[in-house]
């Protein structure tokens, strides 16, 4: 019996010992375990670690054969897109013609004083980048889904959001910039079948991305597949005017925004067909009919530039050796009396003598640019803030909202320049610096109207 006493004994410690043996190796498993996990996910945070702080280069930029003023006369907005992806070749090409790098080293938007200071930012799926024009490249922000946070409007596989860098720029000029570089998007967008559309809001939509507090968000631009057929326009002009009709040069987007320049030198004279393609590129109608199949947002003819709620409020002034002159788009649409974008009525349009004489040497001594005399046509672009609160709908006059103005005379200098580029004409832009010898000069009302840019010609 005590036999029996000592052999239950020795196997209940055996069973002991057992139990705590078993216990200490899973224990030590399972520490193993979790350590490899540990050192497998801290491997894979490395690794996507070093994905993400490499820049992704883009591939080359494609080129298209759309004529540049094809691409005016079928400029319009989309807001509604498919899911298809963008392309890595299509997205390359858009950056690119938005505000990349040229082979002369200058970019495809000309500075305003020198200066350049926007920043784009490109949201994607997977993260938000910073497109870096230097290396044509896209650099990692944050990651995570942004595009339905900031691209809230109209749903997009890429949402590309505009900034502005105001250590480098002053807001409202950094406006007119992010409005030449939107033009160029939607240039561009539309000539290799993409769509897109300008869209601002107040507070900047990009805020929760969380931007440095030196940059300023502006504009947030969708960018995809219209989910419908969008481009389907007949060349319909019915054009009214002593100002020659609009003509296809012999130049297309991709070389334009490449040799695109702004030349200092001027005294050549230029045509009156020279000239009215001039004028039209700034702000003209579409001498095409929209016959896209979008119903809700449809238009019977375009303007070459966007403008904020359609208000249009930047006028366009001429001036010659004998007069200047006040540019009127089309009449219909001057006198409100039919929606003349949507049914697209003829285009009556003309230029308006407001004063007679060579008032050239008043637009140099305004801008400080004493070669702006020898200019054969002068363009002024000039606010009248007047018509940025129209009866019945939003006012949008405020000082905080004039970079939106500024971004419609910035759309309207880069098609200038690209125009002129076309017809191998010297062209150049000033801020106008006194802004109240040129309110005084064409008799404006000095509570409403900035003067904001001089464009000298021929």
């Amino acid at each position: 019996m005590r036999k029996n006493y000592f052999l239950k004994k020795i196997l209940t410690i055996f069973v002991i010992a057992l139990f705590f043996a078993t216990i200490i190796n899973t224990t030590n498993a399972t520490n193993y375990s979790l350590s490899k996990d540990i050192t497998t996910n801290n491997e894979e945070k490395k690794d996507i670690s070093n994905t993400i702080n490499q820049e992704i280069l883009l591939p080359k930029p494609l080129k298209t054969d759309f004529i540049l003023e094809e691409t005016f006369s079928r400029r319009k907005s989309v807001r509604n897109f498919t899911e298809e992806p963008v392309s890595d070749e299509d997205l390359s090409t858009v950056l690119w013609s938005a505000y990349g790098i040229r082979s002369d080293t200058t970019m495809t938007v000309p500075s305003i004083g020198g200066k350049h200071g926007s920043i784009i930012y490109v949201l994607k799926d997977d993260a938000a980048y910073i497109y870096n024009p230097k290396n044509h490249s896209l650099e990692f922000y944050k990651d995570g889904d942004w595009r339905d946070i900031v691209g809230w409007q109209y749903k997009a596989p890429i949402q590309l959001c505009m900034c502005v860098d105001t250590d480098k720029i002053d807001r409202n000029l950094g406006g007119a910039e992010v409005g030449m570089i939107d033009q160029n998007i939607q240039l561009i967008s539309n000539a290799i079948g993409l769509g897109t559309v300008v869209t601002a809001q107040s507070p900047p939509a990009i805020d929760p991305l969380g931007i440095p507090e030196n940059q300023v968000g502006f504009t947030v631009i969708p960018l995809g597949h219209p989910d419908y057929n969008p481009y389907e326009f007949q060349n319909r002009p019915l054009w009214i005017s002593f100002l020659p009709k609009i003509k296809m040069s012999d130049i297309n987007l991709s070389t334009a925004l490449e040799e695109r320049k702004e030349i200092a030198e001027f005294g050549i004279s230029i045509s009156k067909n020279q000239i009215s393609q001039m004028i039209w590129s700034t702000s003209g109608f579409s001498p095409y009919l929209d016959k896209s199949s979008d119903s809700i947002y449809h238009k019977g003819r375009h303007r070459t530039i966007p403008s904020g709620k359609g208000y249009y409020p930047i006028d366009i002034y001429v001036l010659d050796k004998n007069f200047i002159y006040k540019y009127e788009a089309n009449l219909l649409s001057k006198i409100n009396i039919v929606p003349v974008d949507f049914w697209g009525f003829p285009i009556i349009t003309y230029l308006m003598p407001i004063k007679i004489g060579n008032f050239k040497q008043n637009i140099a001594d305004a801008c400080s640019e004493s070669n702006i005399a020898d200019a054969s046509m002068i363009i002024l672009f000039i606010l009248d803030r007047e018509k940025t609160r129209p009866e019945g709908a939003p006012d949008l006059s405020s000082d905080e909202l004039l970079q939106t103005w500024y971004h419609d005379a910035g759309a309207g200098i880069q098609n200038l320049l690209l125009e002129a580029t076309a017809y191998n004409i010297n062209a150049n832009f000033y801020e106008i610096d006194d802004k109240q010898a040129i309110i005084n000069l064409l008799k404006l009302n000095e509570e409403t109207t900035i003067p904001i840019f001089a464009a000298p010609i021929g």
